[in-house]
């Protein structure tokens, strides 16, 4: 082959200008995509094929210029007769133009994407979801000698957090969070930085002829100064009024105010029965054991405080909490938990009118109900009263799945990571939440960041297969769930992971453990439904996601957004059943 004279002949049909001007084409169309795909949602595979389909052009773009030119009449076959100087400096003066054009474009898409991502950026983090100071309130320290006294270190440090929710201009860390440093040794410097606080109250008390004395300690731990130190003392059959007193010192110390003015000030607290204070604190901390309680261990508490003091707020809101907490292990069905937590939420707003945390439960109990419509008004006022109420911005971001929302969805999930950064469970929603979008590429990212952390972390793990049974890595899901270890045989994940990857026999084996754990107690049809789709068992897995409605099943979102039932979502009963809940 003669390369001299393949050049020449290459150059002289503008092969290479056309290749070139093709490029830039192409580089402004994948800039484009890059750019305004993602702003409505769509998934990542879209920008990756336009790759694929742009490549594959690109060769009989190469073949089509080899055979055709510009030519004063337009484009024609290459002949012999226009190879004259006059038409190779047209040609080329016109691929020019469009070289040089495409690439001005696409340096203008370019600056233009970034603008608008840093623009959206600023948005999602800065103001929604990055306040100005984030608060984490430590258990305080019993200094009486006394085991009596001891439910004062989380039950004082509680009462203080939950009078924090009203406040606007800051973040206040979740006790599900901060309560995992009690009796620790780690500096407020090492906590301070797990928790991502910038503010820390640390405190003391002892107890002694039923006064309460309470030394505390308001830290600026980016400044690395005291702002505050106060001693407090009161009766301990007042200890409400000392938990108010604590809030007042920390609103002065930091300036800011509540939503509904300048905090309460010294307006006493309703008189509070000590024991039901104690057994509300008990329940509380029952209910943030993750060793794995079952509800009637932490149901007792509140029961028995509500007996004592029939007034008492907080233990209804206990109750209530409870039922939810349930949901969310999946040890309940959510008609169940609703019909037994509207009572006491009920009751609740009966003492307490215009609380922001009892409207956010309300809020709950209606999303339990599939009654979004109703649900919205209530997580709305639970925003505006109570904008550090953690399960409110988790909850609502469900009800905003089956709206539309995802993108106010995503953001009360960050808002909720921020509130509670160190519960699994908040972790998971986060995660979910970007699979649900189809970001995948995110959602990697955030589990990955989990896992470096803790390459033991279960949750994490799991979700992990999850992400990979998403992308289609069936192997590599199955070797990820491995080191897990435990529940192999008994989580419908790893059951459709089996299937997928030819063991059927022990894919059955799960669903057979499960369908038996089912007849027990509460497990959520929506999971049935996706292990179901793994082994080709479609006219079953409708009939168990007829089983979710009935169930107003909070797993149910699994089934809409996830590939992995994609099988049946052709299917007019699936239809029909999204459709009769995206109209709620």
């Amino acid at each position: 082959m003669d390369l001299k004279r393949l050049y020449r002949e290459l150059v002289r049909r503008n092969v290479f200008r056309a290749v070139l001007a093709y490029l830039a084409v192409a580089w402004v169309l994948i800039e484009a995509a890059s750019t305004i795909l993602p702003t409505f949602g769509a998934p990542e595979y879209l920008i990756r094929g336009l790759i694929y389909l742009l490549a594959i052009g690109l060769v009989f773009w190469t073949g089509f210029s080899w055979v055709y030119d510009l030519t004063p009449e337009g484009i024609r076959k290459t002949p012999e007769s226009y190879d004259t100087p006059e038409t190779r400096q047209l040609n080329s003066r016109r691929l020019n133009a469009v070289i040089v054009g495409s690439i001005i474009m696409a340096v203008l898409v370019l600056i233009a994407g970034s603008f608008w991502a840093g623009s959206k950026w600023s948005s999602q983090n800065g103001e929604a979801i990055a306040p100005d100071l984030r608060i984490a309130v430590l258990p305080f320290d019993d200094r009486s000698d006394n085991a009596e006294f001891g439910y004062l270190k989380e039950g004082l440090a509680e009462d203080v957090i939950s009078k924090l929710f009203g406040f606007s201009g800051v973040s206040v860390i979740s006790s599900r969070s901060t309560f995992r440093f009690k009796d620790s040794d780690k500096s407020i410097e090492q906590i301070s930085r797990e928790l991502g606080a910038d503010i820390v109250l640390i405190g003391n008390y002892t107890v002694a002829n039923q006064k309460v004395n309470v030394k505390i300690e308001v830290i600026d731990t980016e400044e690395d100064q005291i702002l505050n130190y106060a001693s407090i003392v009161g009766d301990l059959g007042h200890i409400r009024d000392i938990s108010s007193e604590i809030g007042n010192k920390l609103r002065q110390s930091l300036d800011i105010a509540s939503i509904d003015g300048e905090g309460k000030g010294g307006i006493p607290e309703p008189e509070v029965n000590i024991e039901a204070f104690k057994l509300n604190a008990l329940g509380k901390s029952a209910m943030r054991d993750h060793t794995g309680q079952k509800l009637e261990d932490i149901t007792k508490y509140f029961e028995a405080a509500i007996e004592l003091d029939p007034d008492y707020v907080d233990p209804y809101i206990g109750m209530a909490e409870a039922y939810i907490f349930d949901v969310n292990r999946g040890y309940i069905s959510p008609t169940e938990a609703a019909r037994k937590a509207r009572s006491y939420a009920l009751m609740a707003e009966k003492l307490n009118p215009g609380s922001g945390e009892v409207s956010g439960l309300l809020g709950i109990i209606h999303s339990f109900d599939y009654d979004f419509t109703k649900a919205i008004p209530y997580f709305e006022k639970s925003l505006e009263k109570s904008p550090n109420f953690t399960l409110a911005y988790q909850w609502y971001s469900f009800v905003l799945y089956f709206k539309g929302d995802f993108e106010r969805a995503e953001e009360f999930q960050r808002k909720a990571a921020l509130l509670d950064p160190l519960d699994a469970m908040t972790d998971i929603f986060l995660a979910i939440n970007y699979i649900f979008q189809r970001k995948l590429s995110l959602a990697e990212e955030f589990i990955d960041s989990k896992l470096t952390l803790n390459p033991n972390h279960m949750e994490m793990l799991w979700l992990k297969s999850v992400l990979l049974v998403e992308k289609g890595l069936y192997e590599e899901a199955y070797e990820t769930l491995l080191k897990r270890k435990e529940f192999l045989d008994t989580n419908f994940i790893s059951g459709f992971v089996f299937a997928k990857i030819g063991r059927e026999d022990r894919a059955k084996t799960v669903l057979r453990n499960i369908l038996a754990r089912a007849e027990k107690r509460y497990v959520p049809p929506s999971q049935i439904v996706i292990l179901l789709c793994g082994l080709g068992q479609y006219d079953q897995a409708l009939d168990q996601l007829e089983e979710a409605f009935l169930a107003h099943d909070q797993w149910i979102g699994w089934v809409a957004y996830m590939s992995m039932a994609d099988p049946i979502k052709d299917d007019p009963r699936y239809t029909s059943l999204m459709d009769s809940l995206t109209k709620q």
